[in-house]
């Protein structure tokens, strides 16, 4: 059993990237030190609970985390599946991954029973044997439906290309936010993205609105605009771009963070977004540039005015508090300067907020409409507090602060959450 095993795990080819992983390089270490004789019982005891340490952090079961293993691996089956129909995939393709369906089933019916009684004794045993402690998994129960139990697995091979096809492969099927991290050269996955929901977002419904109507435009296939959001400081434009991942997740839609001074590596990131069918919106928040910054010349070529085109699964989202996002002076309207063709420069500045198809613009709020995100924000809370109570010192903090805005709300009710009655 023990070798039959690990001549399964040997013998992957599609697959073979999941023996990369952590928890499978201790398990196959493990493998080996039980069908060495030579190897020492301390060191068997010793692999046996490095092992199941691992397993213990990655928060799922044995057979979980194979199957977790399986849902999100990126490999030439995966990728072909999620882009295209079953009907064309390659049928050499399709026979060695029928094979390697074969074996992961061998290697996940692997019957820890069998294992030397002196090491399963350990207390360790409830986090690796199939009758032991399951952690849940939701995310898994797509894939169990698959690859069940009693299923035999090389013959569901149309299905988990479905599953492919619907939930995609890779750092796009485990996360659902992620960001370009410049100094790794890629892009990685957020453990714990923002939680906010769009109806949790008080007021601004109009911008929440066109914002929702153009992100399903594009979750549907049809034409969507690039969008810029507009407007000043705290009203909430970034936190409802992020409210859009909670609200549209399910529905296929990916979001990647590039920060401002990384735009340099949009053309490497839409390149690795357009192997994916899920949609993936790119978010750049606080958008702007100084007049000297030339990045934004490269992001217009991206967005528009570059030879190879921008794919059908990606916008971009950007906030701003410049509506025109280059700086500008009053000497480049004018002419008083020492540059010839003025104009031209300036609209060349100009002509990058016209390449977002849509702008929404986000005024401060009165203070009839601060009060009201204030209350708003109090009752989700379930805080007690006088009404009259609650709005006079509302409008007190928010004179003494940073004037009416949704984040000065949210700031004031921070500040008075938890207090006694």
């Amino acid at each position: 059993m023990l070798k039959d095993t690990r001549l399964a795990l040997a013998s992957l080819c599609i697959y073979r990237g999941i023996l990369d992983d952590l928890v499978m390089s201790h398990f196959i270490k493990l493998l080996d030190t039980l069908i060495d004789e030579s190897t020492s019982n301390l060191a068997r005891i010793n692999c046996y609970h490095e092992f199941a340490f691992t397993l213990a952090g990655s928060g799922h079961s044995y057979q979980e985390h194979l199957l977790y293993l399986i849902s999100h691996d990126s490999n030439p089956f995966s990728r072909k599946a999620e882009l295209n129909e079953y009907t064309v995939l390659n049928s050499s393709l399709l026979e060695a991954t029928r094979s390697d369906l074969t074996l992961m089933q061998k290697i996940y019916k692997f019957d820890w029973h069998k294992v030397p009684q002196k090491l399963a004794t350990s207390g360790a045993g409830c986090l690796v044997e199939q009758d032991g402690i399951y952690f849940a998994d939701s995310e898994l129960e797509p894939l169990t439906q698959v690859l069940g139990e009693y299923h035999n697995w090389s013959a569901e091979i149309e299905r988990l290309a479905v599953h492919y096809r619907t939930y995609g492969s890779g750092l796009a099927s485990r996360y659902r936010a992620l960001r370009w991290d410049k100094r790794q050269g890629e892009i990685i996955g957020i453990n714990s993205p923002d939680s906010v929901l769009l109806k949790d977002l008080v007021g601004y419904q109009s911008q929440k609105n066109q914002l929702c109507n153009n992100t399903e435009q594009f979750l549907q296939g049809y034409p969507a605009n690039n969008v810029l959001l507009y407007g000043s400081r705290g009203t909430g434009k970034s936190t409802m771009v992020k409210a859009l991942l909670n609200e549209y997740y399910n529905m296929g839609l990916r979001m990647v963070e590039i920060a401002c001074e990384d735009l340099g590596s949009l053309p490497d990131i839409i390149s690795t977004l357009r192997q994916h069918a899920l949609k993936f919106v790119i978010f750049i928040d606080d958008l702007s540039f100084e007049d000297y910054e030339t990045q934004y010349k490269g992001l217009k070529a991206v967005m528009e005015g570059s030879l190879e085109s921008r794919p059908a699964n990606v916008l971009l989202y950007a906030t701003s508090n410049r509506r025109h996002l280059v700086r500008e002076f009053h000497s480049e309207r004018s002419g008083v300067d020492d540059e010839i063709h003025t104009n031209d420069t300036m609209q060349e500045k100009l002509s990058l907020a016209d390449r977002f198809g849509l702008t929404i613009t986000f005024p401060s709020p009165t203070q009839q409409a601060y009060l009201e995100i204030v209350e708003a924000i109090a009752s989700q809370r379930q805080l007690k507090i006088d009404p009259e109570l609650l709005r006079r010192q509302a409008l007190q903090w928010e004179r003494a602060h940073h004037g009416p805005s949704g984040r000065t709300a949210r700031q004031f009710v921070d500040s008075i959450t938890g207090r006694k009655e």
